[in-house]
């Protein structure tokens, strides 16, 4: 008896090159989204930014974009983390050493991220959770700010989607003036800020 051999070649998937994609790992399913746009990634970083220039000591760093495991099936990918300095060289690093994580609201992200990662991080146990949305249609930037509920494993609107100035003690005292980035946003964007 004579067996054939069938060989199966698989060409590799080959993106355009200016094709950027950005993986997560959720609930066992890999996210495959487009890379953020430069409106949403200049909010990230003046939030982190933010974030870094009212750090209380060296004990912290903040991340941005960085891989994070809850367990086997989970590795998200928050827009902003803060944790502590030993995670500095590791990555993917464990989300519950996490103080606070931020992920900034996309049109393509605002379900994963209002929900599925909510309470994927409150199942983690990250204390507190912000959720920053920059609206499409006008330059503004509201602020809803949670957390976490130990008993239950849920979070809980302290602030919610505030477009005043913020201000909040944790993980540390922190203010975010969010008509002043509003204003930056729109003289970014070429649109006028709302009359207050």
């Amino acid at each position: 008896m004579k067996l054939s051999v069938l060989t199966v070649t698989v060409a590799p998937v080959n993106l355009p090159p200016h094709v950027d994609r950005r993986c997560e790992l959720i609930e066992g399913h890999t996210i495959v989204s487009a890379s953020e746009t430069l409106d949403h990634n200049t909010v990230t970083r003046w939030i982190a930014t933010i974030l870094w220039d009212s750090i209380p000591s060296d004990d912290y760093v903040i991340g941005t974009d960085q891989s994070t495991t809850v367990d086997e099936h989970n590795e998200p990918r928050p827009d902003v983390v803060v944790t502590r300095a030993e995670h500095v060289r590791r990555t993917p690093f464990p989300i519950n050493d996490a103080l606070l994580v931020v992920e900034v609201v996309s049109p393509t992200s605002a379900l994963r991220d209002t929900e599925t990662k909510r309470a994927l991080y409150a199942r983690a146990g990250v204390p507190a959770y912000w959720i920053v949305v920059p609206e499409e249609d006008k330059p503004t930037i509201s602020l809803a700010e949670l957390v976490l509920d130990p008993g239950s494993r849920k979070y809980r609107y302290v602030t919610h989607y505030t477009t005043e100035p913020f201000a909040t003690e944790q993980p540390w005292p922190i203010r975010v003036d969010l008509p002043a980035l509003t204003a930056r946003r729109a003289r970014l964007l070429g649109q006028p800020t709302e009359e207050r």
